[in-house]
């Protein structure tokens, strides 16, 4: 059985593990949208993989998470569970369009000269 505090801790440790994700996945939002505007230098098919990697993500978070629970895990090891693919998938995007950098001069406002 595990102490009050060390419970606390573990609850706490999956509420900051879900704010990461949330903080990292609104990067990919901006980078995203920026890429759709033309500030963001983003590849041709980032689009359609928006849409396209999130069924796979949450599969895998899902399965993830019900076999926590199954085997009796407690609600912040479940969660825990839940967020950790889902953090790999978007910190993966973080990075990879972290990398690309924005778009060339003028690609957002055309040439202003």
């Amino acid at each position: 059985m595990q102490t009050g505090l060390k419970q606390a801790l573990d609850s706490w440790n999956a509420c900051l593990a879900m704010g990461a994700l949330a903080a990292q996945a609104q990067c990919v939002i901006a980078y995203r949208s920026l890429g759709m505007f033309g500030g963001w230098s983003v590849a041709r098919d980032e689009t359609t993989r928006m849409f396209t990697e999130k069924p796979a993500a949450f599969f895998e978070a899902n399965l993830a998470a019900a076999l926590a629970l199954a085997s009796g895990q407690r609600p912040e090891q479940v969660t825990l569970a839940w967020v950790a693919p889902l953090s790999d998938a978007v910190g993966d995007n973080r990075s990879r369009l972290a990398k690309r950098g924005p778009a060339g001069p003028g690609a957002l406002f055309g040439n202003l000269a």
